[in-house]
């Protein structure tokens, strides 16, 4: 990971990101201009509930982060499982409060981290890009909606988990990734569910051709059918194509 020191190398991974990639060139350079990466070792904490914001954007560089709630009994609530090249942290950016849920490195993880300080003056120089961070965070308010109030039995509302995982939460629709590294487990608190209830939810789906498993690991046969099946659809019916 030592070449990403090299300012070249960090814009051509971050590119892989759809909304990174979309922005502007002045944009992209202002993000890492000051950015620093920092490794995290596994169950290390990028930053807790609560905290005063010091960064004002993180990106998982490599390796994954858990966003999590604390339940009232204590016990962590997992609802975001996130890998390469996703951006995260904006909230605390726009409000200028502190962070709202624990950021916990699910394996040793490098994560790039833009300074709230400096990015934050230069978006007041620049406010037109502030337009551009209410697309990063419109975007996650977009799959929020698709995931609140799924309808369907478990395996309908896993299929479009899976899905929208295999898209990045929406990072990485034009090149979705079809291996999935994470656990049953992961999985059951995402869904807030048992990680008996998943193993049945995947093994209907894997039943049903969508998906194959392995050691902490899901493979995605076929985006759109899975999509289809989340819709209450046939897996071979196409009229859920979007």
């Amino acid at each position: 990971m030592g070449t990403l020191t090299d300012p070249h190398n960090l814009l051509t991974v971050l590119e892989k990101d759809e909304w990174f990639s979309s922005c502007a060139s002045e944009l992209k350079q202002a993000l890492v201009r000051d950015a620093k990466l920092h490794n995290y070792a596994a169950g290390e904490a990028l930053y807790r509930e609560g905290e005063s914001a010091r960064y004002a954007l993180f990106c998982v560089i490599d390796g994954a982060v858990q966003l999590t709630n604390a339940l009232h009994d204590g016990t962590p609530s997992l609802l975001v499982y996130l890998q390469p090249y996703h951006w995260f942290g904006d909230i605390a950016l726009i409000d200028g409060g502190p962070y709202i849920r624990d950021a916990i490195a699910d394996m040793d993880t490098q994560i790039l981290c833009v300074p709230i300080q400096s990015f934050s003056h230069w978006l007041d120089e620049h406010p037109k890009y502030w337009r551009d961070i209410a697309r990063l965070s419109i975007n996650k308010l977009r799959v929020a909606y698709q995931v609140i109030g799924e309808p369907g039995a478990l395996h309908h509302r896993l299929a479009r988990r899976l899905w929208l995982m295999a898209q990045g939460f929406g990072s990485r629709t034009q090149n979705p990734s079809l291996q999935l590294v994470v656990s049953q487990e992961h999985l059951a608190q995402m869904m807030g569910s048992t990680r008996q209830s998943i193993n049945a939810a995947l093994a209907k789906l894997e039943g049903l051709g969508l998906v194959g498993q392995g050691y902490k690991s899901i493979e995605v046969h076929d985006l759109q059918s899975l999509l289809n099946h989340a819709n209450h659809l046939d897996v071979g019916d196409s009229s859920g194509r979007s």
